[in-house]
């Protein structure tokens, strides 16, 4: 009999592989009515997956993975997620391996991938190892199994600071993000949670984007054209460091931030930087509690690992939706 997949699953409800798989993952913003829809489908055509349980009785290596693409690792942010998954690992008594783009083997008990991009051979390499994977951050289509998710609610991260940003009398803010072709989900999400967050007050959103680590030209030609020709009051950066960069550059432009100041220039930053970004006084920064989100990603990986569960694993990490000083920054 041949083996039902999650395209037969698709084919036969009328709904997109990525729906599907979220609702059989627990992952992304399906309805319950569909993921019960979802699930009895699978029940009745038989859909069926023993990969975890295989791993389950693979023998343990004392180990356990961590994969950060290389597009995003340069970013502060990743590292702090690191050394929140390495402290988990190490609680219950195992070591942390990094993997990059040119691993092969997968000798561990399982793996964290964080902020996956679509088609990444590592990923397609670590699934056919069979091994447990927990995904950190909204990624694209994901497998049914490993069956762990945990993800920031980026939509909720932009509504916050918009509308912290309004009360304060912010009327025209403008969004630089980071390219999100071929880059991770939550670029994507965040400009169009911005872009969402225009419409719905009746003006049309200034979306810039950059690459991940722009230089000092490409990133002071696009804060021109903001300040300059949109005329905008505030500026919303989605990647971690970037609103820093831009301070001196706004200063050059006339246009200095103050996030104290009734009537002064706005930036935000939806990534705060420990460094540079949160605790400053020109800048209002969330902090994504990065090392808190490494760590509970690892506890989820364990919880996983241990023993085969009933149904898909989901969680939410919650970020900090205030702006902190970087002694606060766990």
């Amino acid at each position: 009999m041949p083996t039902v997949t999650i395209v037969d699953l698709a084919r036969e409800l009328g709904l997109s592989k990525t729906t599907v798989s979220d609702a059989l993952v627990g992952s992304g913003r399906v309805s319950e009515a569909t993921r019960q829809r979802v699930m009895t489908a699978a029940q009745s055509m038989g859909y069926v997956s023993n990969r975890a349980a295989r791993s389950l009785r693979r023998r343990s290596t004392g180990a356990f993975g961590l994969y950060i693409p290389s597009e995003v690792r340069g970013l502060s942010f990743y590292m702090h997620f690191a050394f929140g998954a390495a402290d988990a690992a190490a609680a219950v008594g195992r070591d942390l391996t990094l993997h990059t783009r040119t691993s092969e083997h997968f000798q561990v008990d399982g793996a964290v991938v964080i902020d996956a991009l679509d088609e990444d051979p590592v990923v397609e390499r670590m699934l056919s190892a069979s091994i447990p994977i927990v995904f950190a951050g909204r990624s694209g289509p994901l497998p049914t199994e490993p069956q762990g998710t945990i993800e920031i609610d980026h939509a909720a991260v932009v509504d916050f600071v918009l509308g912290q940003l309004e009360s304060t009398g912010t009327r025209r803010p403008g969004y630089i993000g980071l390219e999100s072709f071929h880059g991770p989900r939550w670029a994507a999400d965040s400009a169009r949670s911005f872009e969402q967050w225009c419409l719905r007050e009746r003006f049309e959103p200034l979306v810039f984007s950059l690459p991940a680590d722009p230089s000092e030209a490409e990133l002071f030609a696009v804060l021109e054209r903001l300040v300059g020709g949109c005329e905008v009051d505030a500026i919303v950066f989605g990647p971690q460091g970037l609103a820093a960069r831009a301070v001196p550059m706004l200063h050059a432009l006339g246009k200095a931030p103050d996030a104290d100041s009734e009537n002064g220039f706005r930036v935000a930053s939806l990534a705060g930087d420990p460094v540079s970004e949160l605790g400053s006084s020109q800048i209002f920064a969330v902090d994504l509690a990065p090392r808190s989100f490494g760590r509970e990603a690892m506890e989820l990986l364990v919880e996983l690992s241990t023993s085969l569960p009933a149904a898909p694993l989901h969680r939410y990490h919650s970020a900090n939706l205030s702006r902190t000083s970087p002694s606060s920054v766990q």
